[in-house]
């Protein structure tokens, strides 16, 4: 008999068992960990949904059907109206947008929940009260869009604290109080727009030491004392500091603002001269120095940035004259307005080169001399040469304006045009709206061309040596709304047709040689 072969049971379990086991534990910890997971970002969606309920809270009733899709009971935020969510899980609210959505009421500090929105726009709202410090706390938030509500109090200081806010627009409100340190200090910002509130006090001293800024809106506003030092400003594209209270001198710095295209400084008190460096600013397009207290001579370089298209320097003290190459140094020029300065010497006849350019204002200097022939501007709309003490010659400039059919505005009072004036006044542009030559030294009679520019609003030819009666024509100028040729020697009857002004408001007459009665419902306020 064959011996027996007993097999004894190993104590190790085969392989695949150990395999299943382990298979076994990971399933089982994956299922707890994938409910854990669910179960907070659950969490998490709720606490947006709940903060959204909480935003809809502090809007008025009136207002709030707006929100009609806010529902308490609807569980899918995400389709609410204005509310944008995350693709991927958790599913959080990254945008709230409710523009030009007639909202009134406040902004709850519960939005600070909200830790996942990227963009936070109520732009042109009525909403009211202040901005919570609370927004502050959005750490994720980038765009912050305020602008056209009815807020009050100060800026919040934690916005400077904000890590990912690069823009924050909180223009056309009634905030008050100063800009925050904080805000100037932030590393992250791109863009400060805060114009039209009644913010008050200093431009903080670090605001233009930020290498990432490349748009500062703060006009309108109460601001004062001098503009910082421009020191880590490459980024800078357009700075607007216009209708505040600021002074002191431009800094000399500002030419390290390399990338600037916009500078807006008018309306304050700023004095000094404009430093050179500002010409060297390669890409300069608008440049606005207007109305303040400025002095001297405007710098060779600034006359030669060639990238200009809007330059003004009107109401100040400037000096000097004219470069009498200013219109081949400039040829992109589109605004040119230097009125109210003390620019001496001739009108240079290069600005006929500047083909683009729509609006010239030499007004209220010390210019002399012939006025040049501007015919070849094409697309001048306004033409105001006031106040000087400009010659006619032979009229020619008068004829060649006949060729700019854009015209709208010529305003050339206050000189001392002599001569009579041409028949070629009635070929000016059908849209030209106000003709003024009032205090020159021109004579003869009024032509009846005159009555050709339908679309006169304004026609002012007082204070001159005018004679004979006023042309028929005139009294045909159914837009008229003011007419001065008071303190002339015309003369002949007052027409009745004087009545068919019926947009006439003021009718200036007097210190003439006219006879005939004036119309009853001209008299008072509109007969000076």
């Amino acid at each position: 008999m064959a011996p027996q072969v007993f097999r004894t049971q190993s104590l190790v379990p085969p392989l695949h068992h150990e395999l299943f086991l382990l298979y076994t534990i990971l399933i089982f910890l994956s299922s707890n960990t994938i409910v854990f997971t669910s179960a907070q970002a659950s969490n998490r969606s709720e606490s947006d949904r709940q903060a959204l309920l909480c935003f809809k809270s502090g809007i008025s009733k009136g207002s709030a059907r707006v929100l009609g899709s806010w529902r308490n009971d609807s569980l899918n935020f995400c389709g609410w109206r204005g509310v944008t969510c995350s693709t991927t899980l958790p599913i959080r609210v990254v945008s709230l947008q409710l523009r030009s959505t007639l909202l009134t009421g406040t902004l709850c500090s519960c939005m600070a929940a909200l830790n996942s929105l990227v963009q936070l726009d109520l732009w042109n709202n009525k909403l009211s009260g202040s901005v919570p410090e609370e927004i502050g706390e959005l750490r994720s938030l980038q765009t912050l869009m305020l602008a056209g509500n009815r807020l009050s109090g100060n800026i919040p200081l934690s916005l400077g604290t904000a890590a990912s806010l690069r823009s924050v627009n909180l223009a056309n409100n009634s905030l008050s109080g100063a800009i925050p340190d904080s805000l100037a200090n932030s590393s992250s910002l791109s863009e400060i727009i805060l114009s039209r509130n009644n913010l008050s006090g200093g431009i903080p001293a670090n605001l233009f030491n930020s290498s990432k800024l490349a748009a500062v809106d703060l006009r309108s506003n109460a601001l004062s004392g001098a503009i910082p030092h421009f020191q880590k400003t490459s980024a800078l594209q357009f700075l607007d500091l216009t209708g505040n209270s600021l002074s002191g001198t431009i800094p000399a710095s500002l030419g390290n603002a390399s990338s600037l295209r916009s500078l807006l400084l008018a309306q304050n008190k700023l004095a000094g001269s404009i430093p050179e460096t500002i010409g060297q600013i390669p890409n300069l397009k608008r440049v606005d120095l207007s109305n303040n207290m400025f002095s001297g001579y405007v710098p060779a370089t600034l006359y030669n940035v060639s990238s200009l298209t809007f330059f003004s320097l009107g109401s100040n003290k400037f000096t000097g004259q004219l470069p009498y190459d200013i219109g081949h140094s400039l040829p992109n020029l589109e605004t040119l307005a230097m009125g109210l300065n003390k620019f001496r010497g001739s009108v240079p006849d290069s600005l006929t080169n500047m083909s683009k350019l729509q609006v010239l204002d030499i007004s209220s200097n010390l210019l002399t001399g012939v006025v040049p022939s501007l015919g070849s501007l094409a697309n001048l709309s306004q033409l105001l040469l006031g106040d000087n003490k400009l010659e006619a010659d032979d009229w020619a400039f008068l004829t060649s304006l006949t060729n700019c059919t854009q015209l709208l505005i010529l305003s050339m009072d206050g000189n001392i045009l002599n001569g009579s004036l041409p028949k070629a006044v009635g070929k000016l542009s059908t849209k030209l709206q106000r003709l003024s030559f009032g205090r020159n030294q021109i004579s003869g009679n009024i032509p009846a061309e005159i009555g050709k520019l339908v679309s006169l609003a304004l026609l002012d030819m007082g204070r001159n040596m005018l004679s004979g009666p006023i042309p028929l024509t005139v009294w045909n100028l159914s837009n008229l709304v003011v007419l001065k040729l008071s303190m002339n020697r015309l003369s002949g009857q007052i027409p009745s047709t004087v009545g068919n002004l019926v947009q006439l408001s003021q009718l200036h007459l007097d210190d003439n040689e006219l006879s005939g009665n004036i119309p009853e419902k001209y008299h008072g306020k509109l007969v000076t």
